[in-house]
């Protein structure tokens, strides 16, 4: 994944730019509308989808993040 979701809309998040790539995922930056937010958005390579037990595994990592509170950890509001 890369510029091409820039402008589309994932959910309640319109995806207005890229904040950074890596091996495994892009961070866009998007806009939350219906709360007049902005944040970002983390998206999985598609790569990923035929690792077996990895969708387990995203679930249970994105349960635990959204337990943290710290000042240098994001907050989790939504996964999918």
């Amino acid at each position: 994944m890369s510029s091409e979701l820039i402008g589309k809309t994932i959910g309640t998040y319109k995806i207005t730019g890229v904040l950074g790539r890596g091996g495994m995922a892009t961070v866009y930056r998007g806009y939350q509308e219906n709360l007049d937010r902005e944040v970002a958005i983390k998206t999985l390579s598609d790569a990923l989808l035929d690792v077996p037990g990895f969708s387990d595994r995203f679930v249970k990592e994105a349960r635990a993040l959204a337990k943290l509170s710290h000042p240098a950890i994001l907050p989790i509001y939504d996964f999918g």
